[in-house]
């Protein structure tokens, strides 16, 4: 039996209700209901399931656990909780910029051991899961106010990773080097690897240097006698050994030992492949653009996700001099590589197919006040007029007619990413999340298979759910609000 047969056999002997009975109500045939009831054959027809529902009359929570099997069913146990856990992902950075102090590591902040705690230490022992945590942070603060890298292998999921929450406090002057591990066989229903990946999202948010990097197996392997304390920080002059629990440590401060894991962390990473990259600023995130679109193939099948109309390939010479402020850094070598590539990105996405989620609520906001409210206001000098706001429009409309861009607009309240953030997947290949805040941009990169096919999915999901208005009805209704508004 099906998870959604045994659900519909739990609620019928709940209810009362006789099978014979339940067919003639919904209308078809009882051998027909007998089977679906006890899983003899699949059902797959929603509308079917609606009536069945109805008349069994169950209780909200009872209906939701219905439709979850419903979905399972469908498609499979992995792949409704691999979509679940990116929805999950994404609505968590939602409202992630507005929290002062953005604590990407979990966890309460505890005391903090001082930089002054590890100074005059030689090499010891520590024992006790808050003495551990404390030492963790006494480390790292030293190596953030010495401005010296920090080597880390730490699972974020681990339990005392939060007292890693240091680095929070010294943003920019942090460097950080992560290695983590993967799980080879994930459980379908945790996706702990897709938790990690919400970690590294955060953690990139909140480390302006942060360069994670991942193997598949186990913490412990392949490291002799260290695989009691296979977890380790490592910064200039100090390593910090952790057990397994986190519940004791070794503070190695000899130059030769500490040389010996340094050399240690090196071999494990050239073992590695990178998790996340990421770029910052908006001529590194031009001149990361221009190099992108070198790539061969580059745009066949876009899926994107723009609270935005995700207009940048539509901006020419004329509309970049209006409103590219003169008095910004680099002006002229930032203005030449802004035409460049908003050219080059135009005609890469014409020889494919783009598919874009929009949120109306922004796109007519824009459409209302000119602001493009997805992007840094320190790049533009003042709002769109009506003209070019009607120009830029109309361009969009000319890609939809010729066939390359395909644009959808999703209910507002299905929508799961805030305007700061953009998503854009190229399936089986590449991830990337744009997110613009305090005027910055930052382009974080994805090529992990898993992660990759993962959101591939999802977007695929939202393309074909009913919480999606087609493309000839969104363009329509922009070109109403067009008509009330411009």
């Amino acid at each position: 039996m099906s998870i959604l047969s045994e659900a519909l056999e739990n609620y019928v002997k709940q209810k009362k209700l006789g099978i014979a009975d339940l067919a003639k109500r919904c209308q078809i045939d009882r051998s027909t209901m007998y089977q679906y009831i006890h899983g003899r054959r699949p059902l797959q027809n929603r509308e079917l399931l609606d009536a069945i529902l109805a008349e069994l009359r169950l209780r909200p929570e009872e209906r939701v656990k219905v439709m979850q099997a419903f979905e399972i069913t469908l498609i499979g146990e992995g792949r409704y909780y691999r979509r679940k856990k990116i929805k999950e992902i994404f609505e968590s950075l939602l409202t992630l910029e507005e929290v002062k102090g953005v604590n990407p590591f979990g966890g309460r902040q505890e005391a903090s051991g001082s930089s002054q705690d590890i100074q005059n230490v030689g090499s010891m022992l520590i024992s006790g899961e808050l003495k551990v945590q404390k030492a963790i942070r006494a480390v790292v603060r030293d190596a953030c106010e010495r401005g010296v890298t920090i080597s880390l292998f730490l699972q974020p999921d681990i339990q005392f990773f939060h007292a890693m929450n240091v680095v929070c406090e010294y943003p920019e002057s942090c460097r950080l080097i992560h290695i983590i591990c993967m799980d080879a066989d994930p459980d379908p229903v945790e996706c702990g690897n897709l938790e990690i990946i919400k970690s590294v999202i955060r953690s990139g948010i909140a480390i302006m240097d942060y360069q994670p990097f991942y193997y598949y197996g186990t913490p412990s392997e392949h490291y002799g006698m260290m695989n009691m304390m296979p977890y380790f920080v490592i910064t200039e002059g100090c390593t910090l050994q952790v057990a397994i629990d986190g519940k004791a440590a070794i503070i190695h401060k000899d130059e030769g030992v500490n040389q010996y894991f340094q050399e240690a962390f090196g071999r494990m990473l050239r073992q590695c492949y990178p998790l996340m990259k990421s770029v910052i600023g908006l001529m590194d995130r031009i001149t990361w653009g221009i190099e992108d679109l070198k790539k061969p193939g580059k745009y066949r099948q876009n899926i994107e996700m723009s609270s935005g109309l995700c207009s940048l390939q539509f901006w020419d010479r004329k509309l970049i001099e209006t409103y590219l402020p003169r008095s910004i850094d680099g002006y002229e070598h930032l203005l030449e590589g802004m035409v460049w590539y908003m050219a080059q990105l135009h005609e890469a996405k014409k020889k494919g197919q783009v598919k874009i989620l929009m949120n109306p609520g922004f796109v007519l906001e824009f459409i209302k006040t000119g602001i493009i409210k997805e992007y840094p206001s320190i790049y533009f000098r003042t709002p769109l007029t009506p003209e070019d706001r009607r120009y830029i429009l109309e361009q969009i409309f000319q890609a939809v007619e010729e066939g390359w861009y395909h644009l959808y607009f999703l209910e507002e309240r299905e929508f799961p990413l805030d305007y700061r953030w953009e998503a854009i997947v190229e399936p089986h290949e590449n991830l990337y999340m744009q997110y613009c805040v305090d005027n910055q941009f930052r382009i974080f990169e994805f090529e992990i298979p898993e992660v990759v096919d993962a959101v591939s999915d999802y977007l695929e999901s939202l393309l074909q759910s009913d919480s999606l208005m087609d493309e000839k009805s969104s363009v329509e209704l922009i070109r109403r609000w067009m008509e009330d508004y411009l």
